[in-house]
């Protein structure tokens, strides 16, 4: 069945939505933490939780084919409170190898978002694993920040209250509302990675935006973070302008 039906796209969603369901509970998703360095000290000062499957039959699959999966079915919740939990056990090993403490940055989606409780829910995480919610940054899209459709601000604002920093990702590829970003409360900007690498490509238009961006941040009073930089050209370029941080496999 898994041969036939993966030749086509509609046959391998089937096959992963199935396999999908029982992912969590056979141990088969793991994170991998991404590092995000002070640009003036080139310190690490945190980590980024991505999440990562690994079926043993299907090999890894990449997160652009189960997350949108996991968001349609509802798996999102329980997979997304298992990742808050786990960072949190994680945390306390990181706290100990590194004698200070890291900042954990975890994403959240929509349909997290949409839970009632879900500002409660991560209270409790925090305090049953003894973590300081200052220390976890809720990272959450620039689409999902700026959606009508439901009071995200409100949410935030829960979240701000427990303790969370929170940061909007992907800042620069939807339709920025500077209205909006100014009522929100907003603790670092992530600069798209698109417009990182255009930096090394020589277009003006995308080192222009990077620039506004970055200023753009310290007119807010917010920590601005580049998204993956790649080469010393993009690092160097940031370090000019004034980048806080960076993040990616340079």
């Amino acid at each position: 069945f898994c041969t036939k039906e993966m030749k086509d796209g509609v046959g391998r969603k089937v096959v992963l939505t199935n396999h999908l369901y029982r992912a969590l509970g056979r141990n088969e998703l793991f994170l991998h933490y991404q590092p995000q360095i002070e640009v003036a000290t080139c310190e690490v000062i945190g980590f980024e939780a991505l999440l990562r499957w690994k079926h043993p039959e299907l090999g890894l699959i990449s997160p652009v084919e189960f997350i949108p999966i996991a968001e349609q079915t509802g798996l999102i919740k329980p997979i997304g409170l298992w990742i808050f939990q786990s960072v949190c056990e994680q945390c306390k090993k990181c706290r100990v190898a590194a004698s200070r403490d890291m900042r954990l940055s975890i994403n959240l989606s929509m349909e997290q978002l949409r839970e009632a409780k879900i500002a409660e829910q991560l209270q409790q995480i925090v305090e049953e694993t003894k973590m300081n919610p200052q220390n976890i940054e809720i990272e959450i899209t620039e689409s999902i920040a700026f959606n009508q459709d439901f009071d995200v601000l409100k949410v935030l604002k829960e979240l701000k209250q427990v303790g969370f920093l929170i940061a909007i990702d992907d800042f620069g590829k939807e339709y920025s509302s500077l209205n909006r970003i100014r009522s929100f409360p907003v603790d670092l900007i992530k600069i798209d990675m698109d417009f990182v690498h255009g930096i090394s490509s020589g277009n003006s238009k995308d080192r222009a935006v990077v620039k506004t961006i970055i200023q753009l941040a310290k007119n807010l009073g917010v920590r601005v973070l580049a998204e993956g930089v790649e080469t010393e050209e993009q690092y160097q370029f940031l370090k000019r302008e004034g980048c806080d941080e960076i993040q990616g496999y340079y």
